[in-house]
């Protein structure tokens, strides 16, 4: 690869990692002010009784996740797990997008916007090891030995 694609790759995935972030971190901010409407949400679309306190735990558990997402912390696992969870709700939400008799529903063109969210999710998991502008390529660069040492030994 040319020296200019290889500068724009990790630029491109900070991008996309940050607002897929930004994107998960609402939801579990939601969580921890709002646990009545995560509550409701967990009811009406998941079909699950969420008390508070498991609201909030789910809050907390996804505030790491989100901050694990945005600055890059052990990418395998915290990218794994946030596609994992958006795939929970792309799952879920293909009952808010079509009736019974697989026709399109009218007015929840919202639901759409899960799918380009998860190829977004699948895409960072997939390239994970170019999103170098992360604490976990910090910590990789700081051990690697620069090749300029290597000839030396």
């Amino acid at each position: 690869m040319s020296p200019e694609i290889d500068r724009r790759i990790p630029a491109a995935l900070f991008i996309l990692r940050f607002f897929l972030a930004v994107f998960l971190l609402q939801w579990s901010i939601e969580k921890l002010i709002l646990p009545n409407a995560a509550a409701s949400i967990a009811r009406n679309f998941y079909g699950v009784t969420l008390a508070a306190p498991a609201s909030y735990a789910l809050g907390v558990a996804e505030l790491i996740l989100s901050l694990a997402l945005l600055f890059g912390v052990y990418r395998t696992i915290g990218y794994g797990l946030s596609l994992l969870v958006h795939t929970v709700t792309v799952v879920v939400s293909w009952r808010q997008l079509f009736d019974p008799w697989g026709l399109a529903k009218v007015g929840n063109h919202i639901w759409t916007s899960t799918w380009p969210t998860w190829g977004g999710f699948a895409a960072l998991f997939l390239m994970r090891a170019w999103d170098t502008w992360t604490i976990d390529g910090w910590r990789q660069s700081r051990t690697a030995m620069p090749s300029s040492e290597a000839v030396k030994l």
